[in-house]
């Protein structure tokens, strides 16, 4: 079963790293990006263990506050955000007409919650890809867990239209409420519970040295993507509310203007 106690979130951060060298983890983490000194040829060259640090320190706690299914989906009024992640794998299955017997690949399937959600509702076979070993070993457990060791399995790999576009909930609203009871620890208020009880535990040295500062890139993270899509929405708006009557040449400029900003 999912991992989404305390002490699980405090056992699980560090996945296959060393307790006693998580700190050091974080070190290497943070050092390879610009705003603690790194370089581009720094983060090009060991690409791999960048993202597996990255992979290896925050898994836990995107189990702990997410659940098993690492995605957004869009949402509907008095929909819970298990419910509507659920319901965006089930269309998916349906939309690529999944049944027994058929085999399908899931690239970069985290730790699988996607995988069995669709394996159980189609009855197809689905093979995980992912270059991270503590959440392929995360995957087989759980797999394990709900029966479906036989029918899914994983290899580790070496080195559209957006769905929520009509839904009535921006995608981003989990991290964005202030206050909910569905998703909870998705919330701001919820994500500072959850970062003074990892303060807690680091201090009473049931988490490893480094799991705050995991949990502060993290908070990071979650505003930066809020920020984003509020400015990339608000900047579509903008652009809606302003092209009419112009010049067939202006909206061709406006084009390249919203694909510079999407490229960036």
């Amino acid at each position: 079963m999912s991992k989404t106690s305390a002490l699980d979130l405090a056992s699980g951060l560090g996945g296959k790293i060393r307790k006693e060298q998580v700190k050091s983890a974080v070190d290497q983490y943070e050092n390879y990006h610009e705003i603690y000194g790194g370089e581009v040829e720094s983060r090009t060259s060991n690409y791999a263990d960048l993202a597996n640090k990255y992979y290896d320190l925050v898994t836990s706690f995107c189990e702990y506050g997410w659940g098993e299914s690492f995605h957004f989906g869009s949402r509907w009024q008095g929909e819970t955000l298990r419910e509507s992640l659920k319901r965006h794998e089930h269309f998916l299955a349906l939309q690529l007409g999944l049944k027994k017997g058929m085999k399908v690949l899931d690239v970069g399937c985290g730790i699988g919650g996607p995988l069995r959600e669709i394996a159980r509702f189609s009855s197809a076979s689905v093979t995980g890809l992912n270059n991270n070993a503590y959440q392929i070993s995360r995957c087989k457990e759980l797999n394990f867990s709900v029966g479906l060791s036989e029918t899914c399995n994983f290899v580790k790999v070496v080195s559209v239209k957006d769905l929520a576009e009509d839904s009535p909930l921006p995608w981003y609203l989990p991290l964005d409420s202030q206050f909910s009871l569905n998703g909870f620890r998705l919330t701001r208020l919820g994500r500072f519970i959850t970062h003074m009880l990892v303060k807690t535990l680091e201090c009473l040295h049931v988490a490893p040295q480094g799991s705050l500062r995991v949990s502060s890139f993290l908070e990071t993270a979650a505003d930066g993507l809020v920020k984003g899509a509020k400015d990339l929405h608000a900047h579509f708006l903008r652009l809606g509310s302003e092209t009419s009557g112009q010049s067939g040449g202006d909206l061709k400029n406006r084009a390249r203007c919203v694909k510079c900003f999407k490229d960036h």
